[in-house]
C-alpha cells in the first residue's frame, strides 16, 4: 500500500533529520572545544537552511501556477485541464480542480444552450404571434374606414367619435406588432439592409411630414440645417424608419412652442446627423438604459402614457449593422442655451432638459444585409 506522506510532514522530517545529525556528530564525533560544534552546527544550520528554501520554493512555484490556472477558470476559462505532477496535497487539489471545472463546463454549456432555446422559441412566439394579429387588425381598420366614410349608411356624430377613437386605438396596435414584428427580425438576424442610390434629404422630408400638423398643431419651432449632398447608398426605407422613429419621439415630448433641430451634413468620412429638442429628456439614473427594449423614461410616462418603447432600439440595430454609429446626450446643451436667453427668469433647473441624438453613417453608405424579411415599421 502506497503511503502519501502530507508536505507539512516532509518539512518537519527534514528539519528532524538535520537536526539529529547536528546532535549526534556533535556529541559522538566532535567531542571537541565548544567553538568547533558551533562552527559545525552554523554549517549543518545554512546547509538545511538552503535544501529547505529550494524545497519550499520548488513546491510555492507549483501552488502559483495552480493559482494562476484557478484565476483563468474564474475568468471563464474552463476548457484547460491541470497536469497533476505528484500525489501529494497540490496533486490531489489539482484533480479536484479539473474534475470541477469539467462540471462547471458541462453545466455551463447546457445553461448557455438552454438559454437559447428560451430565447428562440420567445423570438418565434412573438413573431408568429404578431403576424396572426396583423390580419384581423388589418380587417378592423378596413371596416371602420368603411364605416366612418359613411359607405354603409349615415352615422351621427357621437358614432363618428366613438369610431374614430376604435381607428385611433386600432393604429396603436397595428404599430405595436409592427415593432414587435421588427425586434423579432432583428434578433433573430434576418432583416435585410439593400442600399440604393438615395436623396437624404428627401428621406429626411418624407419622414417629417407626417409630424407637420402637429409641429404646427402645437407651435413648435423648426429648425432645418441641411447639407448639399450627392445620391447616397441607403436602404430608402430604412433610413426614413430611423429619421422617422427619432422625430416621433421629439414631436411627442416637446411642449407647446418648444424647438425641434434636424441637422444634416457632410464630415470627412460620414454624413453626420443631428436631432435636437427641448423636450423632457432623460434623468440621468435612466440613460444606459435608453437605446434597449420597451425603455421609456419615466418622465415621458408621465407626458405621454402611450408607447412601445421600441423606436429606439430599432434605430440603434439598423445604423449599427449598417455600419454607423449612433450616442445621445441629454441634456441638449446647444437649445437649452438657446432656451436660457428666452427665459432668463426661469432656473435652469425648471426647463426643458431637451435631448440630442447623433448619428453618424458612412460616406461610402450603409453596409449592404443580406436577409429574407423586410423590416415592417418602415410601412407607414
Amino acid at each position: 500500500m502506497k503511503i502519501s506522506l502530507k508536505l507539512s510532514d516532509r518539512i518537519l522530517l527534514i528539519i528532524i533529520f538535520f537536526a539529529t545529525i547536528f546532535v549526534l556528530i556533535s556529541f559522538f564525533v566532535i567531542r571537541g572545544s565548544l567553538m568547533h560544534i558551533l562552527i559545525l552546527g552554523g554549517l549543518i544550520y545554512v546547509i538545511s537552511f538552503l535544501m529547505t528554501y529550494f524545497i519550499s520554493r520548488f513546491f510555492s512555484q507549483r501552488i502559483v501556477k495552480l493559482n494562476f490556472k484557478v484565476q483563468e477558470m474564474a475568468a471563464g476559462n474552463l476548457s484547460k485541464r491541470i497536469k497533476a505532477l505528484r500525489n501529494d496535497e497540490i496533486g490531489q487539489l489539482t484533480n479536484s480542480l479539473n474534475e470541477l471545472m469539467g462540471r462547471l463546463q458541462t453545466g455551463v454549456a447546457q445553461d448557455v444552450s438552454k438559454h437559447h432555446e428560451l430565447a428562440k422559441a420567445k423570438t418565434d412566439f412573438v413573431a408568429i404571434a404578431s403576424h396572426q394579429l396583423r390580419t384581423p387588425l388589418s380587417i378592423i381598420k378596413w371596416y371602420v374606414d368603411y364605416l366612418v366614410a359613411g359607405d354603409a349608411g349615415d352615422i351621427n356624430k357621437e358614432q363618428e367619435k366613438y369610431l374614430k377613437e376604435v381607428y385611433k386605438s386600432n393604429e396603436r396596435l397595428i404599430e405595436l406588432v409592427n415593432a414587435l414584428l421588427d425586434v423579432s427580425r432583428i434578433d433573430v438576424g434576418t432583416f435585410s439592409i439593400e442600399p440604393e442610390p438615395t436623396d437624404i434629404i428627401e428621406r429626411a422630408e418624407a419622414a417629417l411630414e407626417k409630424f407637420m400638423p402637429e409641429i404646427k398643431a402645437k407651435e413648435i419651432h423648426l429648425i432645418k440645417e441641411y447639407g448639399q449632398f450627392p445620391l447616397l447608398e441607403l436602404d430608402p426605407r430604412l433610413i426614413k424608419m430611423v429619421f422617422h422613429n427619432i422625430l416621433s419621439n421629439s414631436v411627442k415630448y416637446t411642449p407647446r412652442k418648444g424647438t425641434i433641430k434636424i441637422g444634416i451634413k457632410k464630415t470627412e468620412r460620414d454624413i453626420y446627423i443631428k436631432i435636437s429638442d427641448t423636450g423632457c429628456g432623460i434623468p440621468r439614473e435612466e440613460q444606459p438604459k435608453m437605446f434597449t427594449k420597451l425603455f421609456r423614461g419615466f418622465n415621458a410616462k408621465k407626458i405621454e402614457s402611450v408607447g412601445t418603447g421600441l423606436g429606439l432600439y430599432i434605430v440603434k440595430a439598423i445604423i449599427e449593422k449598417s455600419g454607423g454609429k449612433i450616442w445621445f446626450h441629454s441634456p441638449s446643451l446647444e437649445l437649452l442655451l438657446d432656451a436660457g436667453k428666452k427665459d432668463s427668469d426661469i432656473p435652469l433647473d425648471k426647463r426643458n432638459r431637451g435631448t440630442t441624438i447623433n448619428i453618424t453613417i458612412p460616406l461610402k453608405g450603409m453596409r449592404k444585409k443580406p436577409g429574407s424579411k423586410k423590416l415592417n415599421s418602415s410601412e407607414y
